[in-house]
């Protein structure tokens, strides 16, 4: 009677183990290596995650490359904190520490934002000194290497860069308790095709003011006595004469003004339709 009864609890106890067995034959990975099948649970999850990335990377909109042409017509102009902190001189014009040497700020936010910038390869102020010429003549003598590189080149942008004379005041933008540099804009109206020109400054400046609201305090034109009254340009339609901050603004305000001017470059660039920003007869 006792050996019945543990013939019977035997094959009680193997049928309710065999499921088990049959289901661990048939997966022998798992067979004393939980950590294998943890790897697989894991490997699975990042294939998973990268088909999201790769969906995601296809909705992406690719951004076209665009050409800026940038130059300084009076490239001596300087900021004071700038040339104070360097030389200990508070000047608003310097040989070496000017304007000129946000080069590289300006091509490296330009370049984040698809824009391949050059830089027009002549110090103005240093040939006005060889050649014996006043102030005023600035914009000749840049005019022959402009001229020579509108010829030979497509670009999409043409950018004069200033520093406005105005003091902190008057040229200093708080936003989101940070300072930027205000920027305007200068317009020719002796040039017979100013009204190009114009709306070209007009849209460029109304989106700074959309990206960082009164940055940009607008167009101004300009003509008559004591004025140039064409700044060159007449030599292309998409040319646009740019004051960058003021005398006593500093490094870090200009260098935040920059980045928000390429942006507002990049997107007027990607959205403007090409027969606003034709070159104009030379």
């Amino acid at each position: 009677m006792r050996n019945q009864n543990r013939t019977i609890i035997g094959l009680l106890l193997l049928l309710f183990i065999s499921p088990i067995i049959i289901a661990t034959l048939s997966n022998p990975q798992q067979i004393g290596n939980m950590d294998i099948a943890d790897e697989k649970a894991v490997e699975k999850s990042a294939v998973v995650y990268a088909s999201t990335q790769n969906q995601n990377l296809h909705n992406i909109e690719l951004i076209e490359p665009k050409k800026a042409l940038l130059l300084f017509t009076h490239s001596h102009e300087a900021f004071i904190p700038i040339v104070k902190n360097e030389t200990g001189q508070a000047e608003v014009y310097h040989s070496t520490s000017n304007i000129t040497a946000f080069e590289d700020i300006i091509r490296n936010h330009f370049s984040l934002n698809s824009i391949e910038t050059e830089f027009l390869g002549v110090d103005t102020m240093d040939e006005l000194k060889k050649t014996n010429r006043t102030f005023p003549e600035a914009y000749n003598v840049v005019r022959p290497y402009l001229t020579e590189n509108v010829q030979n080149n497509k670009y999409d942008i043409i950018i004069d860069l200033h520093r406005d004379s105005a003091n902190r005041k008057n040229s200093t933008l708080t936003y989101n308790n940070e300072t930027f540099g205000k920027i305007y804009f200068v317009v020719g109206e002796e040039n017979p095709n100013y009204v190009l020109n114009k709306s070209y400054a007009q849209h460029l400046s109304s989106h700074l003011n959309e990206l960082v609201p009164g940055i940009s305090k607008g167009v101004i034109g300009k003509k008559g006595d004591h004025v140039d009254g064409i700044y060159n340009q007449d030599l292309a339609n998409n040319m646009v004469l740019i004051e960058l901050g003021g005398i006593d603004n500093t490094q870090e305000e200009i260098n935040r003004t920059i980045s928000v001017l390429a942006k507002a470059v990049s997107d007027l660039l990607q959205d403007e339709p090409t027969n606003l920003v034709s070159h104009a007869g030379i």
